[in-house]
């Protein structure tokens, strides 16, 4: 994204849970949100057909569609992982799990301390994801993050990571 048009604070990430619900979510989102689409396991046709649609959807509704190929958004779970990932130059970073997530339940959240010391060894404006919602960026905003990214949180449905007794 060019620097004279700031990139979205909050971004819903595609997933193929999502399904027919999709079209209706972006509609949803509010003004100025953005959207990160995946969908890795369409066919190229129907996955470029899907980008047009929503495309179409977001005009005029002041949402931002990014093609999560071509090495434009990094996710990132590690030092490690940033590291390479800053080689690449992406134009979004999202750093993830903040917090307990639905689509990595066996995972580690990073923690406040890691997840600020990782946002500020990006040393560019890092997305939080796994488990976020409005209310909890709320809450790790001053660690530094730029924005939040979420799918559950998009949906109405939540998630709780199911208890372990």
């Amino acid at each position: 994204m060019p620097p004279r048009h700031p990139a979205p604070i909050s971004w819903l990430l595609t997933d193929s849970r999502l399904g027919s619900d999709l079209p209706g979510i972006v509609r949803r989102l509010p003004r100025g949100s953005g959207v990160v689409v995946r969908h890795h396991h369409l066919p190229p046709a129907e996955r470029r057909a899907l980008l047009r649609r929503l495309r179409r959807l977001a005009t005029g509704h002041g949402v931002k569609i990014v093609d999560d190929q071509g090495g434009c958004v990094a996710r990132v779970h590690s030092a490690r992982e940033l590291c390479r990932a800053l080689l690449r130059k992406p134009e979004l970073l999202f750093l993830s799990p903040l917090f307990a997530t639905r689509s990595h339940p066996d995972w580690q959240p990073l923690g406040h301390m890691r997840a600020a010391a990782l946002v500020r060894m990006a040393k560019r404006p890092a997305m939080a994801l796994g488990g976020m919602s409005a209310r909890r960026y709320r809450q790790v905003r001053s660690l530094g993050f730029a924005g939040w990214g979420g799918i559950d949180a998009w949906t109405g449905r939540g998630w709780k990571k199911p208890s372990r007794e």
